[in-house]
């Protein structure tokens, strides 16, 4: 299930470009406003969260050095549990108003609409457009120790990490294993890395359309869900462009 959130932006000055941990913590944060169990429930969890939303698709953007500056903007919210999707937009509009950054930095925003999109068909071949950017990491030896690395699409563990990340999110979402499981990134027309920073931490990460061929069920868990780790934080979002025929 999948909603667009619509939103004015009331302060005059510049939205720092670094807003992704702010609008995780936001939503957070209304979540709790509408149901305080499911909340608590989400916080505690240890390992994954079944919901993610998009960067800010800006309706109008100004010129501005310092920042995004615009008067209007949506994201998308999603997630392949309704009730997710329910509670955060009655959080929303329950307490409309909200801001994202912090002292010099704070920018305030109003919810104007929320829409609830029409569900998706998915065939075993789609293409794909990120809405926020994809993160996978996996660890390798370094001086004796294992560290962390952040990938991209030009290692082969990216795409290994993705089916396998995927596939584990979806059977304990749905408690079942997958039937017919298989994985392929066909095409990687575009690409371009980024870098997001949440909390005090950089993670590199991929904005990218990209052809893909799998369980049609896996391709529709991962347009609810998002593709890759960290999505509560909003990463892996993704846009449907097209549905393939063989």
């Amino acid at each position: 299930m999948r909603c667009r959130v619509s939103i004015r932006k009331i302060s005059p000055y510049p939205l720092h470009y670094d807003y992704q941990y702010g609008l995780a913590s936001m939503l957070y944060s209304k979540l709790a406003t509408s149901n305080v169990e499911l909340a608590a429930k989400t916080h505690s969890k240890q390992g994954f969260k079944f919901y993610t939303f998009s960067n800010l698709v800006l309706d109008d953007r100004i010129p501005e050095k310092n920042g995004l500056n615009f008067k209007t903007a949506h994201f998308f919210l999603s997630s392949p549990d309704p009730e997710f999707i329910r509670s955060f937009a009655e959080g929303l509009l329950l307490e409309p108003e909200f801001f994202l950054g912090n002292n010099e930095n704070k920018v305030s925003f109003i919810i104007e609409r929320i829409e609830v999109l029409p569900a998706v068909h998915f065939s075993d071949m789609c293409t794909f457009r990120t809405l926020s950017p994809i993160y996978l990491k996996t660890l390798r030896k370094q001086n004796d120790k294992l560290v962390e690395f952040d990938l991209y699409p030009k290692d082969s563990k990216f795409h290994e990490n993705l089916h396998k990340n995927l596939v584990a999110r979806y059977e304990e979402f749905y408690g079942s294993k997958i039937e017919k499981d298989f994985f392929e990134i066909l095409n990687i027309p575009n690409f371009k890395p980024k870098r997001v920073k949440i909390e005090n931490n950089y993670r590199r990460c991929s904005l990218m359309d990209f052809s893909i061929s799998a369980n049609p069920e896996l391709l529709k868990f991962a347009y609810d869900a998002g593709l890759g780790e960290k999505n509560a934080m909003g990463f892996g979002c993704l846009d449907l462009l097209q549905v393939n025929t063989k």
